[in-house]
């Protein structure tokens, strides 16, 4: 059975909520539940900054640059962080030490936290949970503040028993967004809140949604035992998803690698799941084992390594003088995909993903 390449563990006992890495950056961001943010460096395996952000548990942590990270927890806040300028930048050549320096926020917006729904960023703007009520969308512009636009989905979505379903999952395109449901539904909105598309994907409340990199199509899972490929080129209401039963009921995230062709499950019962999606035919490839408990959040990452990297499977309590030593002396460079994944029982698990 296949290991993890590496085990991070600086986040102690705390439940990991979520992961981000930037495609140009050798840095992983996450966030537990405590509400502190790390940015580990994937050369030395080490945190270059950890930081107490929010008050309460982070939803989402983004790495918009290597500048700048987007952060937004359940403390109601949506604050965006300034990175220190520094002689080592985020190219495999820092020596694994924590900086003394510590992020500034350089922006704080008032947002309802108050929901299980990450927010996600496209050129400038955020989709997040509607201020007042989390059954809507509002999207707001990160330079300024102003929600440039607000309760998307008021005229369409129908109260559900004694209220609204509330949003769960959402992803921003650059004219469009797409949002997971309580009620199992999957929708599409344009920005001015035109419904382009619906399709009731799942029996039990959705968890996850992610959209391909070309954006030509989704994939979804929820608390029931469905994963869905859904087009986003299809008419109104005219296009029949794609569906695959799992092994098991109960998912908490759901990734697609960056060529389209797989994707990875993050499952309750603590197991990750990867899945062709290529075809109409959705398959089970492989499973990967590790974490003790619930696998909370999932995040592809590209890591530039040496030759000499490639065959090792260590974890981040070995030596620390070594991994000092050898991340100062990273040489030739190899560009891998690897798979983080973020678990309740506190740890990140690294898996190199083929």
């Amino acid at each position: 059975m296949a290991k993890p390449y590496w085990i991070i563990r600086h986040h102690g006992s705390t439940p990991i909520r979520s992961l981000s890495s930037h495609p140009t950056l050798n840095m992983l961001a996450a966030g537990d539940d405590c509400g502190q943010v790390s940015l580990l460096d994937l050369t030395s395996f080490r945190p270059r900054f950890k930081w107490k952000a929010h008050s309460d548990s982070i939803l989402t942590v983004l790495v918009l640059s290597k500048t700048s990270v987007l952060t937004h927890a359940r403390d109601n806040t949506l604050k965006l962080w300034k990175l220190p300028s520094s002689s080592s930048p985020w190219l495999g050549t820092g020596v694994g030490r924590v900086e003394e320096r510590q992020p500034e926020c350089v922006r704080m917006i008032a947002v309802n936290g108050l929901n299980f729904s990450k927010c996600s960023y496209r050129e400038g703007l955020v989709a997040l949970p509607n201020t007042l009520d989390a059954a809507y969308i509002d999207i707001l512009d990160l330079n300024t503040g102003i929600r440039t636009h607000e309760a998307i989905g008021k005229a369409d979505i129908s109260r559900s028993a004694s209220r609204l379903p509330i949003v769960m999952s959402l992803h921003l395109t650059s004219n469009a967004v797409i949002a997971g449901y309580e009620d199992g539904w999957v929708k599409n909105w344009s920005l001015s809140g035109i419904l382009l598309w619906q399709q009731r994907c799942h029996s039990e409340p959705l968890t996850s949604l992610d959209i391909s990199e070309h954006h030509s199509f989704g994939i979804s899972v929820a608390a029931d035992d469905r994963l869905v490929r859904f087009s986003l080129h299809c008419q109104h209401d005219k296009h029949t998803p794609d569906m695959a039963r799992t092994n098991t009921a109960g998912h908490a995230s759901i990734v697609i690698a960056p060529n389209g062709k797989t994707c990875a499950l993050a499952a309750w019962n603590g197991s990750i799941r990867v899945y062709s999606v290529e075809n109409k035919q959705i398959e089970q490839l492989f499973s990967l084992q590790y974490h003790s408990d619930t696998v909370e959040c999932l995040a592809f990452a590209y890591v530039t390594t040496s030759q000499d990297d490639e065959d090792e499977d260590e974890e981040d309590e070995e030596d620390e003088e070594k991994d000092e030593r050898k991340s100062g002396q990273v040489t030739a460079k190899n560009t891998e995909l690897i798979l983080a994944a973020g678990g309740r029982d506190g740890k990140i698990s690294l898996w190199k993903y083929h």
